[in-house]
């Protein structure tokens, strides 16, 4: 509810959100990365490419609607394995609370309402740790997986792979 009372109709998004924006625009109509472009990352572009080829928004403003509601929906989709992650150490009432902490902290309900990349980085970082923590192996593997798509939103995506194949190992 904070997030959409906060939402910031009328309002286009700027620098890197902008970015993103145009390069998603760009693939989503001639259906290829651009070959021109320098962008470290186009894991964020290309997820929001596809909503843009579902929708096929009307006009730039409808494009900004679609990239903020689906940050908006990642940060709240991301409580679940913040929940789940805090179950891992805390009880129940202890998880909830840093979960509600999580959701609430103003930061991030910021990044959620500018279009960037950082609520899905944010949902696959909290997911990688989740499964990863697991003692189940197939698990394991899954957070390796899901730690490459991590990497591909964001290159300090990498940065998990070396503590995750070092703690698997040993």
């Amino acid at each position: 509810i904070i997030r959409i009372y906060y939402f910031p109709y009328q309002i286009p998004v700027t620098l890197d959100a902008l970015e993103y924006l145009i390069y998603a625009i760009v693939t989503s109509k001639t259906g290829y990365f651009p070959q021109d472009w320098a962008m470290p990352t186009n894991g964020w572009p290309s997820f929001l490419s596809v909503f843009f080829a579902l929708f096929n928004p009307d006009s730039f403003f409808d494009y900004i609607y679609i990239q903020r509601s689906l940050t908006i929906a990642i940060s709240i989709l991301t409580i679940i394995p913040m929940y789940l992650l805090g179950r891992r150490f805390f009880e129940r009432p202890y998880a909830m609370l840093c979960t509600l902490l999580f959701t609430l902290e103003p930061r991030l309900i910021i990044n959620s309402l500018s279009g960037i990349a950082e609520p899905l980085f944010i949902l696959l970082g909290t997911t990688t740790l989740f499964f990863f923590l697991s003692n189940n192996s197939k698990s394991i593997y899954v957070s390796f997986t899901i730690a490459a798509c991590f990497s591909i939103i964001r290159y300090e995506g990498l940065l998990i792979f070396l503590p995750l194949s070092i703690i698997f190992f040993l």
